[in-house]
C-alpha cells in the first residue's frame, strides 16, 4: 500500500508540475498503459442530440478511424458509456454496463468498438458543480485492472481532467503558425458539417484548391483529418461553431 501511495504521489506531483498539456498527457498515457488502457477520450458530455458533440473534446487518443466511424454512424447519441456517465458519480468497467443500455444501437456502439481493439474500458465520469458532465474513458484490447488499482486510476484521471482545464495551451500547440482567413473560412464550413465539393461550390473554387488548403490545415494542427482540425481549432479560439 505504501507503493501504491508513493506512486500515486509521484504521478500526481509530475501531473501538477508539468507546464504543457503535452506533458500532462505523455504521463497520464504512460500510466494507463500499464494497465492495458491504450485508447482514450477525454471529453465534456453536451446533450445526447448536440451534432457537433465533438467540440467538448478535450483529448483525443483514440485511434483516427475509430473517431470518424464514431463520428459519421452517429454513435454519440446512442453511446451507452456516455448516457451512463451523465448519471453516474462512480468508475465503471464498459462490462458492467446495465443491460438495458446495451440493445440495439447502444450494443452496435460497443461491438464496433471491438473492431479497433478496444475490447473492454473504463470510464471515469466527472461532475463540477455549474459546469456539464464530462468523463474520461480509456479502452484496449486485453485490459487489465486489479481492484486496488482502480482508486488510482480514478485519481490520475481526475487530476488530468481538471490540469488540462487550467492549462491555457492546447496540445502541441505552443509553436504552431495560426491558420489564414481562408483556412478558417473553410473550417467554419467543415464544422457544419459540408464535404469538399460542398465547400468547393459555396466559395467558388476548385476542389483541388480546397483539398490542398486541407492538407495545408492538418499540418499546421498536427491532425490526422478536418474533423479533428475542427475541434482543435475551436479549442485554439480560431473559429466558432
Amino acid at each position: 500500500m505504501e507503493a501504491g501511495l508513493a506512486g500515486l504521489f509521484d504521478t500526481i506531483s509530475a501531473i501538477d508540475a508539468a507546464l504543457t498539456s503535452q506533458d500532462v498527457l505523455a504521463r497520464f498515457r504512460a500510466e494507463l498503459n500499464k494497465f492495458g488502457l491504450d485508447n482514450s477520450l477525454i471529453t465534456g458530455l453536451p446533450v445526447p442530440h448536440d451534432s457537433i458533440w465533438h467540440r467538448a473534446v478535450v483529448y483525443d487518443g483514440w485511434s483516427p478511424e475509430w473517431f470518424e466511424r464514431y463520428d459519421a454512424q452517429g454513435h454519440f447519441v446512442h453511446d451507452p458509456c456516455a448516457a451512463h456517465s451523465r448519471l453516474s458519480d462512480r468508475p465503471f468497467f464498459w462490462h458492467q454496463l446495465p443491460e438495458g443500455r446495451m440493445r440495439g444501437r447502444a450494443r452496435q456502439v460497443m461491438n464496433e468498438a471491438t473492431e479497433f481493439g478496444m475490447r473492454d474500458g473504463l470510464c471515469v465520469p466527472i461532475h463540477i458543480p455549474l459546469a456539464g458532465p464530462a468523463v474520461v474513458t480509456a479502452a484496449g484490447e486485453h485490459v487489465e485492472v486489479p481492484p486496488a488499482a482502480l482508486p488510482f486510476i480514478e485519481t490520475v484521471c481526475v487530476h488530468t481532467f481538471r490540469k488540462l482545464g487550467g492549462l491555457e495551451t492546447a496540445v502541441g500547440d505552443e509553436d504552431r503558425p495560426p491558420l489564414t482567413p481562408r483556412e478558417r473560412e473553410l473550417l467554419q464550413w467543415a464544422g457544419q458539417g459540408k464535404s469538399g465539393e460542398d465547400v468547393s461550390c459555396i466559395l467558388g473554387i476548385t476542389l483541388n484548391t480546397v483539398e490542398s488548403h486541407h492538407r495545408n490545415i492538418r499540418n499546421k494542427l498536427d491532425v490526422s483529418n478536418i474533423l479533428h482540425a475542427v475541434v482543435k481549432a475551436i479549442r485554439r479560439g480560431e473559429i466558432q461553431i
